[in-house]
């Protein structure tokens, strides 16, 4: 579900947004005390996030990890994620509680859709649509051609980055508007990378790790005093093949 708080800065973004290379996107859910796990899916509400941790092995339902953040607080449960089946436009991987057998006709699943996926050069993530789970069926936010899609405890954040222009806007927890932000840098090292953006005399910086060592932090300063420091519960990062 594209979030209509973003669209003024969508339609900037989507110019020369396509790469004939395509993309690659990596996600990756915190499962609490900074314990970083790669993530099959994950789902930004305005009421909480979902994801289920990347299975090891291939084929059939595969051992996962649900996580739940609802505000600063956290659940995790063994489940199980697979197999899927595709109809119109959607695939829906079925989830299943440890120590159930998988059905025909899963009561839980993960819906990606299958047209906006990141194995069309077009777009830049796969179009995580949507979590059914115990607590309800949730709707997850989408915002197309992101670099950069996060969530902490607080806030649901999106970086934009095409010809050298790095972009960023973020919406409350609720759903209300919360800040956009033009200019930015991205710079790159071993450790991971960083996203900066000025405006009014505060410095807004987003950190993400490497490959080996996910995690990131969202923070605000102004004049050298740190403001705001809130670590991110999920994220995916999108780059170029």
């Amino acid at each position: 579900m594209k979030r209509a708080f973003f669209a003024p800065l969508i339609g900037l973004a989507l110019v020369g947004a396509a790469s004939a290379a395509g993309y690659r996107d990596s996600s990756y859910v915190n499962l609490g005390g900074g314990n970083w796990k790669p993530a099959a899916a994950w789902c930004d509400t305005p009421g909480r996030v979902l994801a289920v941790t990347a299975p090891t092995g291939q084929g059939g339902a595969q051992p996962t990890t649900l996580v739940q953040w609802t505000g600063s607080r956290y659940t995790t449960q063994a489940w199980q994620y697979g197999p899927s089946e595709g109809a119109a436009g959607s695939s829906y991987v079925a989830l299943t509680p440890a120590g159930r057998t998988v059905g025909g006709a899963p009561d839980f699943y993960v819906r990606l859709s299958n047209v906006e996926n990141v194995q069309d050069p077009a777009y830049r993530m796969t179009h995580v649509s949507e979590f059914k789970v115990p607590a309800g069926t949730f709707r997850c936010r989408y915002v197309p051609q992101a670099a950069v899609l996060a969530a902490t405890a607080k806030h649901s954040v999106v970086v934009w980055e095409q010809g050298g222009k790095v972009t960023y806007a973020s919406q409350n927890r609720d759903g209300t508007a919360g800040v956009q932000l033009t200019g930015g840098t991205h710079t790159q090292s071993a450790g991971g990378d960083q996203y900066q953006w000025q405006k009014n005399g505060y410095t807004y910086t987003l950190r993400l790790g490497g490959v080996t060592t996910p995690g990131g932090t969202l923070s605000v300063t102004r004049a050298g005093r740190a403001l705001s420091s809130e670590s991110l519960v999920a994220y995916t990062v999108s780059t170029p093949k």
